[in-house]
């Protein structure tokens, strides 16, 4: 009965501590502010929100190109949340800085590789 007590215990305390870790981070996903427009590490701008389109005709279509009918506004939504999340930068150099330390590593090569050599139709008779 004691140890059941224990774990009982320790269960609340993870859960408490999980859900306020989530919490947390919901809360500073949302603060609109801190959201990016520019990575300087992938050297490209960042997604912008989407339009909302209400015109459900368009060229002939009943769905048009970027409409909350069609589903594309909602995409539109989660890639620009996926893209623009703050602390993103960060959160993808802690992601490196784990991959690196997995072990065992592939090959990577860095820099230009030149054109591949020619296959010969014929087999190699060594002469």
């Amino acid at each position: 009965m004691k140890h059941a007590k224990q774990f009982e215990r320790g269960s609340k305390v993870k859960a408490t501590l999980f859900f306020s870790v989530m919490i947390l981070a919901m809360i500073v996903s949302l603060i609109l502010p801190l959201r990016p427009t520019f990575s300087p590490v992938e050297k490209r701008e960042l997604t912008k929100f989407p339009k909302l389109s209400m015109n459900p005709v368009t060229s002939g279509e009943f769905y048009g190109d970027n409409t909350l009918l069609n589903g594309k506004y909602f995409r539109g939504i989660d890639d620009w949340f996926a893209d623009t999340f703050p602390f993103r930068e960060q959160f993808l150099a802690l992601n490196n800085t784990i991959r690196k330390a997995y072990g065992i590593k592939t090959t990577e090569i860095h820099g230009t590789v030149g054109p591949a050599d020619d296959i010969p139709d014929t087999f190699f008779s060594g002469e």
